[in-house]
């Protein structure tokens, strides 16, 4: 089977999902690293490559692939929930508290091959690979991605562009 099917298979039934199940969810997936390969893509107008594979009504699916050294810009995900899973490479993720109008640095830390990190409603990250491989995940958001707020560095802190 292919990445699509077993996605279409696994996620079509999802109705109003939690992350805790969209996590479940993305674990289900054979080979998800393998069968990823041909969904890869290169940046384009981004620092990083995103393709939307899979969307319905309740829930989208991307794979993102951010080359060594490159990052995500600092951003939320609207009134979305998520879960990634690295399927290559490693992810440094780097959690921002705001401040109104500004954002702050909190924490960061690695997500390894294999790993998922959770992605509640209202959180502000960015996502980073610091080595000198690439870094591939799987990335399931619901509902599908709309109104999200990106972050732009001014003097010193995040604000919101």
């Amino acid at each position: 089977m292919e990445l699509y099917e077993y996605i279409h298979d696994i996620f079509n039934g999802l109705k109003n999902p939690s992350v805790k199940d969209l996590a479940t969810a993305l674990k289900q997936i054979p080979n998800a690293a393998k069968l990823s390969q041909p969904y890869i893509q290169e940046p384009d107008q981004y620092a990083y490559g995103r393709n939307a594979i899979y969307r319905n009504n309740e829930l989208e699916v991307i794979v993102i692939h951010i080359p060594p050294n490159k990052e995500t810009a600092v951003h939320d995900h609207g009134q979305s929930i998520g879960c990634a899973m690295v399927l290559e490479g490693k992810l440094l993720n780097s959690i921002y508290r705001s401040t109104g109008k500004h954002a702050e640095l909190s924490k960061s830390y690695f997500v390894h091959e294999g790993e998922c990190l959770i992605s509640t409603k209202g959180l502000i990250h960015k996502m980073s690979n610091p080595t000198s491989e690439r870094m591939v995940s799987l990335h399931v958001y619901s509902p599908p991605l709309e109104d999200m707020a990106v972050f732009e560095e001014q003097r010193g802190v995040m604000e919101n562009s």
